[in-house]
């Protein structure tokens, strides 16, 4: 065989060798970057870590880290997955294909707002928190005899399951996960991991998944605020995705509301006379 030859068909078959990887990364695509601030990273087992920009997309197998005072923000599906500083995550999917993400270190915040479907995982060493319609995190702690999970919910309750042990936080509160100790609840506290605003230039590709209309309805947006002490801290019980949403009161003069009617601002003429300090009127 001529060397040219030889040439041509070693670069043909580097091209499918090339053409296949791509094609199994493409299909092993789990998320999207849409924020980061600072240094992070992305690295599959047994290659070289790969630094993470604004549009990156995440593989099954990947594990993200995040420098002291980076934080980074995916987009996994309907799921928003936000990683603290000094911290380190798994990503992959469960075999409903929803998100699967392990915490080895640090701190992880994962919203999602559906209220139906296969629930998302979220391990915290050997916890494992069940996701559907939460605001859930998940921290790992030390203490002298060892390391241990602690998960939190600000929603709605939040199934969380070690081997045959199952435990729920209800909003508020946290499931902890200790050596040698039965899971156990406790109050939530004050200092909440931060959810990154989608700090990516919205791009052709990052401008669907950044829409707050795959996240809210026109309704969430127009809707009166949560009533006092009702300790809802994310998306409530709505689908986004549903077609029909509540029957939420758009507020008119004054603080009345009523159901459906739109609110209509218009700028009255000016009336001739009037100005700081005169009285207008007839």
């Amino acid at each position: 065989m001529h060397k040219h030859n030889l040439f041509s068909t070693a670069a043909l078959l580097g091209a499918l060798a090339l053409g296949a990887a791509n094609a199994a990364s493409a299909a092993d695509e789990v998320g999207r970057v849409t924020a980061v601030a600072g240094e992070a990273t992305a690295q599959q087992p047994g290659a070289e870590p790969r630094a993470l920009a604004c549009g990156d997309p995440v593989f099954a197998g990947d594990t993200l880290r995040t420098g002291r005072d980076s934080h980074i923000g995916l987009q996994q599906g309907d799921i928003a997955t936000h990683l603290d500083a000094s911290s380190q995550l798994v990503v992959g999917t469960t075999p409903q294909n929803t998100a699967s993400d392990r915490l080895l270190a640090g701190k992880v915040r994962m919203i999602d707002p559906r209220d139906s479907g296969d629930p998302a995982q979220l391990s915290v060493l050997d916890a494992d928190a069940h996701v559907r319609g939460n605001d859930a995190e998940g921290y790992i702690f030390s203490e002298k005899v060892g390391p241990y999970a602690m998960l939190c919910e600000w929603d709605h309750p939040l199934p969380v399951t070690r081997g045959k042990e199952a435990k729920t936080a209800d909003p508020n509160h946290c499931v902890i996960a200790k050596p040698k100790e039965p899971l156990y609840t406790a109050n939530g506290h004050d200092a909440r991991i931060p959810a990154l605003a989608q700090e990516c230039a919205p791009g052709p590709d990052l401008a669907s998944l950044n829409s707050p209309l795959r996240h809210l309805t026109a309704e969430d947006v127009a809707a009166p605020g949560p009533p006092p002490g009702s300790n809802i801290a994310g998306f409530g019980d709505v689908n986004p995705a549903a077609a029909i949403g509540p029957d939420y009161a758009t507020c008119q003069v004054a603080g009345v509301c009523s159901p459906k009617i739109p609110l209509i601002v218009t700028e009255p003429d000016p009336v001739p006379g009037c100005g700081p300090g005169v009285v207008c009127g007839p």
